[in-house]
Parts: structure tokens; sequence; C-alpha cells
């Protein structure tokens, strides 16, 4: 990458963005190239958002006397630029660290673009509907409304954030003005932001009569920007939705084919959509200028804030692998109670159990869109089956730090079921090994610690698929089986104790590198617990050693203070296992099962409690 740093301009329309103002403005004043120029127009906002802004000698103010739409602000803006390249951006837009740099040295160095435009995701790391964009024509725009309300991709859109992302630059017809650089002299040229437009739409008509000026448009995947989308407050959906339907019908009467004939088929059918999106949101309620923006979840400004600091890099961080499993529900929990922050990956975000300090995040951002990925991560947990982490080795060899630590979890099943002749234990004791074999491939050249972990039987938690079934057999039964002969012993450990173990050593790890960053002196204070560069796996088991028909008792005994006694050999046990086996949610079990309830499973967790002091809890279900 070039070293080349070119004053930018920033321009920022405001309009009743709560804090999301000061927070991007903040950020923009401490990483800014020097001689660069923050530009924040505002639309006679109601709220406080403007705050000290006024009156900042580092910010160039303007205040209008009313809401003249986005395109008039962000001319009025424009026209007291002074450098050569001019940004507009969102307010609720959290730009990383290099991606100005990169979006300038991309102008720099390709004459031909006029403008340029980053990758836009979302707040789960998703590619945004605006990030690249095809021309809008009245096909593409019945394809999207098509897409809004029946959820098919095989309609035409103008939207490409499906398609594959490109690995570099890449010509296109259109970006968002959430986040777009121009040249000066190209935005002087074609005179601005069509002013006609109040809402939407501007940005795809400044698009393109830039390229009928003769300029490309550039969109560089590697340059992320993290986008709220919708903050500016007082405003109903029906209202936005109108102010769309009003500047695609002037977009199309500006660029598409002029006759008569046409005029009136385009009418006919943008009236047609006008009365679709009406019926479907007749009833939508205005949202609230500080509340309401977090959706479902509840989140407030500072939440959604911290939120976009967070994706941005500039926020430490540890990474949670697996957060909707029991011990990932417990890992994330403590961690923050330690005043950690997180970001837990999952394909449901809304299905992940938050707290204050939590974030999620799409895969997409750690796969397809690991260009744009700009996490600070301090640390790594995984609590997702370990065969699935090699779907994220382009994001972690590249994005991840060297040295740092690596908490990750296995099973003692890779060894308990080596010896089965079942095909599904077979593939479990597979799987499990190739998932360690990888983590000590890509962790052998990493400073940082790497504990690969194998619990044994895990309960507890809301998600437990073992106790949680035999409680529900014995729920709907109403009988308690009474398996004399299951006398194979075990370790069952709780979900929240090896949360706890490895928020423990993740807190010393921690604590360790601070020592580490203070100096020699301070190294008398540090305590190790594994050397740098070494992989270590460690077992960890509860702290009883309790019979399988122990704990189906102790187990029913919760589950139902009542029902019918039921001894059961074990020929009756073999028979009931080959008779239900055909049930979903019993598939999985193998076909040996009976016989390895006769068998002793038992792990120390010894090595584990070398690295971090802990006691694991009795079985109690």
């Amino acid at each position: 990458m070039s070293d080349i740093v070119s004053p930018l301009s920033i321009v920022i329309v405001n309009f009743n963005s709560g804090g999301f103002l000061e927070a991007t403005t903040s950020a923009l004043l401490t990483s800014l190239p020097a001689d660069s120029e923050l530009i924040v127009v505002d639309n006679s906002s109601s709220d406080s958002s403007v705050g000290s802004l006024r009156v900042q000698e580092s910010v160039t103010f303007v205040q209008l006397d009313n809401n003249y739409g986005f395109g008039t602000a962000a001319n009025i803006g424009a026209a007291r630029a002074r450098n050569e390249f001019i940004v507009f951006l969102n307010p609720d837009a959290f730009v990383p660290d290099g991606t100005f740099s990169r979006m300038t040295e991309y102008l720099i160095e390709h004459p031909e673009s006029g403008l340029c435009g980053g990758l836009l995701l979302d707040f789960h790391g998703r590619e945004q509907a605006g990030s690249r964009r095809y021309d809008p024509t009245l096909i593409r725009s019945c394809g999207k409304a098509v897409r809004s309300i029946v959820p098919v991709h095989s309609t035409p859109t103008f939207d490409r954030h499906q398609e594959a992302l490109p690995s570099k630059p890449d010509y296109v017809d259109a970006i968002s003005g959430a986040c777009m650089m121009v040249r000066r002299q190209v935005h002087q040229d074609i005179r601005g932001f069509d002013e006609g437009y109040f809402l939407h739409f501007e940005d795809l008509d400044y698009c393109r009569r830039v390229r009928e000026a003769g300029w490309k448009i550039a969109f560089i995947p590697d340059a992320p920007i993290f986008h709220f989308q919708g903050v500016s407050g007082a405003i109903t959906e029906k209202l936005l939705l109108q102010h769309k339907q009003a500047g695609l019908a002037r977009y199309l009467d500006k660029f598409a084919s002029p006759g008569s004939l046409s005029r009136i088929g385009r009418r006919l059918t943008l009236t047609a959509l006008r009365v679709a999106g009406s019926l479907a949101s007749w009833n939508v309620q205005p949202k609230s200028n500080h509340q309401g923006r977090g959706g479902e979840a509840g989140l407030d400004d500072n939440d959604l804030i911290r939120i976009g600091q967070t994706l941005s890099g500039r926020i430490p961080l540890v990474l949670v692998l697996g957060p909707r499993s029991e011990v990932g529900d417990a890992i994330n929990a403590r961690l923050n109670a330690c005043g950690h922050s997180t970001a837990s990956v999952s394909t449901r975000p809304a299905a992940v159990r938050l707290s204050p300090g939590a974030i999620t995040i799409h895969p997409d951002l750690l796969v397809r869109n690991h260009a744009g990925a700009r996490l600070n991560i301090a640390a790594i947990v995984s609590a997702c089956p370990i065969w699935e982490l090699p779907a994220y080795e382009t994001f972690l060899r590249g994005s991840v730090g060297r040295g740092t630590p690596w908490v990750v979890l296995s099973s003692t099943s890779a060894v308990t079921k080596l010896g089965s002749s079942e095909p599904i234990s077979q593939a479990v004791v597979s799987k499990l090994c190739a998932g360690e074999e990888w983590l000590a491939r890509v962790r052998s050249e990493d400073t940082g610690r790497t504990i690969i972990a194998r619990p044994t039987l895990i309960y507890g938690g809301r998600r437990n698929r073992n106790i949680n079934k035999i409680k529900q057999i014995t729920r709907f039964l109403r009988i308690k089986f009474n398996l004399e002969f299951a006398q194979g012993r075990r370790r069952p450990i709780h979900c929240d104790d090896i949360a706890e173990w490895a928020t423990a050593l993740l807190c010393l790890e921690f604590a360790n590198q601070e020592l580490e960053y203070q100096g020699s002196d301070k190294q008398e204070q540090r305590r190790l617990t594994i050397g740098k560069a070494e992989l270590v796996r460690v077992d960890l088991a509860g702290g009883e050693s309790v019979t399988f028909a122990e704990m189906v008792k102790r187990t029913q005994t919760v589950a139902c203070s009542t029902g019918v006694k039921l001894h059961c050999r074990r020929g009756v046990a073999q028979l009931l296992f080959s008779l239900v086996n055909w049930l979903p949610w019993l598939r999985e079990v193998p076909k040996d099962f009976v016989s390895r309830l006769e068998k002793d499973f038992l792990f120390s967790s010894d090595e584990a409690i070398k690295l971090q002091s802990q006691v694991f809890r009795r079985f109690y279900p």
C-alpha cells in the first residue's frame, strides 16, 4: 500500500442523530490526516445532537434554518471544502483506521476514477444493500420491491450485495451516499447533488451523472465502513417510504426512456408499487429519536455507538465462537462481568443471550467479508465444534494478531469413542482429531498460547442436550427408569465451571501481558501459565465421580417429583433404544450406547488446574 497521505474534506449532514454525531466526529478528529477539515451541516435538528460542535474550532459548523434534505445540505457543505478529495459521510457511519487512506490511495493511483466507495457493512458485519449497485430501472425496482416482500433471489434488482465479493477494487454503476469519496473538481463539474431529491436516490443520481461525465466509479472491498443506517429520528417508516417512492419517480423520469408511452407505463407501475407499499406500512408507528433504534434488542444510542466503535477496532474484545452453546452462554456472561468486551459469532445474532459489553456478529464478517474485518481481538474462545474452525482460517490467519491467546474446546469423545465400530462415533472421532490437528498446524508459528480443553460430559445451561433429554423424557412419560446395569462411571462437568476456568485463565493471560508491557522490572510479578508458542491439551472433568445410573436417578428426581418407578434391565434397555432410535432427536445416539453405559470414562482435571486453579462442583442437575 502507498504511503501517500492526502488531506480530506469530510462533509457530514446531520438531522436528529443523537449521540452518533459526536461519536463519529470525535473519532474522525483524532484520525484524519493533517490539514483535513471536518464540515458538519445541520438540517435544523430538534434534538441535542449538535452539542458543542457549534463552537468547536476544529469543526466547520453550518446551521440551516430548515430541513432541506440530504442533497441540498451536502452541497452547502461541499461548497466550503478546500481539499482535493471530499468525503460525504453519514453520522452513523463508523470508519476504521486505514479506510480513508485506502480510498485516497486508489483515487490517486487511478486517475480515471472520479468517485469511490468502500465495503458498507451493517452492525452484524453483513454487507448492506446499498454498498454497490447497478443503475435503477423500472424492472429492477419492481424486482427489489418483490424481494422485500417475498424471500426470493431470482428477481432482478439494482442491489449487488448478494453477489460474490470481489477480491480487488471493481468498477460499479453506483455506491452508497453513506460514505463516498469524490474528487472536488468532479463534484463541481457535475454541479453537486440534484437538490430536487429530498431523501434517497440522490446518491444514485449523483453516481450516474459522474459516469456520464466520463469518470469511473470504484468499489473497494478492503475499505470497510460500519453503518447503522436510519439513525435520523423524528421520521416514520411511512414517510420514509414516500421519500423513496418520490426519489425513484424523479430518477426514472430523468434517465429512463423519454417517450409519453414509457412515462405512462412508469406512472402506472410506480402507482401500483406505492399502493402496495402503503398497504404494507399503514400501521407503522413513528420512531422515537432516542428510543427504538436498537429494534427488538432495546439498545439505546450508547449501546449502538459502542457496537460501532467495537466493530471498527477501537475497543479490544474477546472473540467467542459458539456463543449459543451452554458453555458459550456462560463464557460471555463471565467475561463481560470481568469487564471484557466480547464479540459472539452466530448465524442467528438475535438468538444470542447478551449482557452489557457483548456484541454479536454474523459469520459473514469473518468469512465472506473478512477483508473488511477490523476487530481488535485480544483473545479467542471457541465453544463451537472444533471441526468448524477451518471455515474461518483466512480470517484467523490474517486478522488476528500474533501472540493472541486461544482457548478452544474439543471433547473427550476423541478418546472414549476411538475404538468404537459405530459409524456415527467414528465420524465424531475423525472430525475431532481433524479439528485439533488443524489448530495445531495453524498455531505452530504463532507466539500466542493455545489451550485445547477436552471437557467430559457437559451439563447445565438452557441448551444442554444430554441431561435435558432425560428430563424431557421423564416429564413426558412420568416414568422413572432405574438403570441398575449402568454402573459405568463419569465425572460430568457443569458448563459454568468450564466458563469460570477459561475466564480466569484469560484474565491471568491479560495480566501477564500487561506486566510484560510495563517492562522487565515487573517480570517478578508475572505468573507463568504455559510457554509461548506451545499448544497444550488438558482434560476438564467435574468434581464428583458418579455412575450413569446415579446420574439418571438424580436428573429424574429434579425433573419430576412423582411418577412410576420402573426397573429396567440391560436387555430391555437395549430393546427400547433400538425401537426409539428412529426418532429425530435420538437418531444421533450410537447403537452401542447401552454397552457404553457399563464402561468407566473417567478423566482428570489435574493438568487444567495446574494452568489455573479451580474447584469443580459435584454433580447436581
